[in-house]
């Protein structure tokens, strides 16, 4: 029973990172990428508060806060990806400006794949795996499933139209079986991340770098400061999961990524309601 319940997590897993980046691609034809990337001011502030102020934040977090080091590990790769495949829609109800949130989840899928590999080594004592190794599942769950699905709506839009809702809908039902499986196959390690300060580590991190990013953006418009804001609160699951199994084995640290899951979409629905004032006003 339980090789069989790690079986279909292991699969609910994959289902998950093709499809909810694919549904996000569907949303997203290239020309619509294209417009916000000549804002060097966004680009500049996506870049620094996604891949320096994240992993800085995190890195001075575990000095204060000490967690086990599965913990640590996964917590180290979740600032490595900002831009959760659901942030389109909590970045849409802070009402932020629809080119700008298309362009920030084609730059921080593709700088992810890029920068995530090289800060491994660098982050994380110890890992000794081969850049390319960890970049190769995030070239073929993250990326690939994003821009296939940019292309279909660049080509075809009215097609993307029709099934972006119902991969949207398969990937949502998909992420829950996900959760209910890691606190069946990994119950107990849910229990002691409770009592470990882990979860309490992913809450002052995610509002630290929320935080960060909505100071930092303060120079843009609020259509767009918004998406910013909202964007790094979320993390990427599947981005963070995609190279797990080749820097660390230990299920502690899955649960740890698995719990991301209700604390980013929490976090970023709280943004998202509280900023979309700044736009109304």
């Amino acid at each position: 029973m339980g090789d069989m319940l790690a079986l279909a997590l292991q699969a609910s897993l994959f289902v998950f990172m093709i499809g909810s980046l694919g549904a996000v691609g569907l949303g997203v034809a290239p020309r619509d990428v294209l417009a916000p990337l000549r804002n060097g001011r966004f680009v500049l502030l996506l870049l620094a508060a996604g891949w320096l102020a994240g992993p800085a934040v995190a890195l001075l977090l575990l000095r204060v806060l000490p967690i086990d080091r599965p913990y640590a590990t996964a917590l180290l790769l979740l600032a490595l990806a900002p831009g959760a495949p659901f942030a389109p829609a909590m970045m849409r109800i802070a009402r932020g400006d629809p080119a700008y949130i298309a362009a920030f989840m084609a730059v921080s899928a593709a700088v992810t794949a890029i920068l995530l590999p090289l800060g491994v080594p660098l982050l994380i004592s110890g890992a000794t795996a081969n850049p390319w190794d960890i970049a190769r599942p995030l070239a073929l769950l993250v990326v690939a499933p994003m821009v296939s699905g940019s292309a279909i709506r660049g080509l075809w839009p009215d097609v993307a139209a029709r099934i972006e809702p119902i991969v949207s809908r398969i990937a949502r039902v998909v992420t829950m079986v996900m959760l209910v499986l890691v606190i069946l196959v990994y119950g107990r390690g849910v229990w002691d991340a409770v009592g470990s300060h882990a979860i309490l580590a992913q809450l002052i991190f995610v509002a630290a770098v929320t935080l960060v990013a909505d100071l930092a953006g303060a120079a843009l418009g609020a259509p767009q400061r918004n998406v910013l804001t909202v964007g790094m609160s979320t993390r990427n699951i599947g981005a963070a999961l995609a190279p797990l199994s080749a820097i660390e084995p230990d299920p502690r640290a899955v649960v740890m990524i698995a719990i991301a899951v209700p604390v980013t979409l929490g976090a970023a629905a709280v943004a998202a309601r509280l900023l979309r004032q700044r736009c109304d006003s």
